[in-house]
């Protein structure tokens, strides 16, 4: 039994940094192919699709593992998880549909941005299908299937890109960016039909598509509910500040200057920050998988192995990410070249670079605090970070304009750590202090 447990840890954690080195291939490729233009309007489409993809889920796929993984059994948990994503899925397209014009011509400022939010379109039921899909197999403890579908996600996504932009070499700069948004709908949809095709495979027979919304309770939906609204509500504060930032940005501004600020977005977040969080797929496994060690004997009274395991794997997450500033700050130019044979936002690297040494280290805090059941405590910490971020830019784009945009993410992300930091520290030192 521990030999498959330790197995079954070890091809999890494989399939999980080979589908983040998919992923983050992705990226080299977007920006190698490109252009300076087209990687703006696709950096600021991003937030938009963000918001409606956790808008779409409202934290379905992880209630549906939660309830099936409860109280063994799948039907009734799957029907209402699927009646909850239809009515939210029709709901949020049609906001969605009629609240686009006004997103792109009066809030964002950008015409040219319609037909790349226009594809944001058909992502919102794929996503939540996917989801679905993968809070289900998650449920019936099929976890590497579930994982293994990132794989088909990035491949099939990658597919597509080389294969549209070598048979359409001279693309527009709005064509190529609506391509690049369109990829994201290919990846979930290849992942759908792994995951389809797998169940077909190992569970013929169990899914009646006649029989799927009979007997509905509604306990059921209370069950999915209680579960999926506050993580969503946790969720929705990233994604929304990543949503609001690009139009507070814009605000207010000129024409010219908005062009300058969404041109710095686009390095920022199209060149920059995959480059400064390549550490996070590491430091997040380790979290993952790590952190439930320190829970087991911190819950047991085993302190001084629990301070250890904490102590290793903060160590090793600063190391990693202070051995990728580093080479940030020593060799940014070169490795702007080597991913994407372009040395565009070298400067902004660099001056990143050792700020960002410290963003390795929110992962494991983030897991420590929920590990000490201080969860609500993790998510005020995000929000403030979030809100500093936000007010950063709000106020210092008339005054600094283009370097409101690193100093805001600076300083909320040191604001979020040092928070964790602090309440790790606190809950340590106070074991019988009120929870939650």
């Amino acid at each position: 039994m521990k030999k498959n447990i330790i197995q079954s840890t070890f091809y999890l954690i494989l399939v999980s940094v080979v589908a983040k080195a998919l992923s983050f291939l992705v990226r080299i490729l977007l920006a190698r192919e490109l252009l300076g233009d087209a990687m703006n309007l696709y950096s600021l489409a991003a937030p938009t699709m963000v918001i409606l993809i956790t808008l779409a889920q409202m934290g379905i796929p992880a209630a549906l593992s939660k309830v099936i993984a409860q109280k063994q059994r799948a039907a009734q948990p799957l029907k209402t998880s699927i009646l909850l994503s239809l009515a939210t899925n029709l709901l949020v397209m049609l906001a969605y549909c009629l609240f686009l014009p006004i997103l792109a011509k009066q809030i964002l400022k950008q015409d040219m941005i319609q037909p790349v939010l226009w594809a944001i379109v058909p992502l919102i039921p794929l996503v939540s299908l996917s989801g679905i899909l993968k809070g289900y197999l998650f449920g019936i403890q099929r976890h590497l299937s579930a994982t293994a579908a990132q794989l088909f996600e990035e491949g099939t996504r990658i597919i597509f890109l080389l294969i549209v932009f070598r048979m359409y070499p001279h693309l527009g700069v709005t064509d190529m960016a609506r391509i690049a948004m369109l990829s994201v709908s290919v990846g979930e949809a290849g992942s759908c039909l792994f995951m389809l095709c797998m169940l077909r495979k190992k569970t013929s027979g169990h899914l009646q598509l006649q029989r799927l919304f009979t007997n509905l309770h509604r306990s059921s939906f209370d069950e999915v509910l209680a579960i999926s609204i506050p993580m969503t509500g946790s969720r929705l504060i990233g994604s929304f500040t990543y949503f609001l930032e690009p139009i507070i940005m814009v605000m207010g501004l000129s024409a010219l200057s908005a062009a300058g600020m969404v041109n710095a977005y686009g390095q920022l977040n199209g060149y920059v920050l995959p480059i400064l969080t390549m550490p996070s797929f590491v430091t997040v496994t380790l979290s993952n998988f790590l952190l439930p060690s320190f829970t087991y004997h911190h819950a047991r009274g085993n302190h001084k192995t629990a301070g250890k395991l904490f102590t290793i794997i903060i160590g090793t997450c600063f190391l990693i990410g202070f051995t990728c500033s580093f080479l940030c700050f020593y060799f940014a130019q070169d490795l702007l070249m080597l991913f994407y044979h372009n040395a565009t936002g070298a400067h902004l690297l660099r001056s990143l670079a050792w700020p960002f040494a410290f963003y390795s280290l929110q992962p494991p805090l983030s897991s420590m605090l929920h590990a000490l059941s201080y969860s609500r405590r993790a998510m005020w910490d995000t929000c403030l970070g979030s809100l500093c971020r936000l007010l950063c830019v709000a106020f210092l784009t008339m005054l600094v304009g283009e370097a409101s945009l690193a100093i805001g993410l600076t300083l909320g992300m040191m604001l979020t750590t040092l928070l964790h930091a602090f309440n790790v520290t606190y809950a340590l030192h106070h074991p019988k202090a009120e929870k939650q």
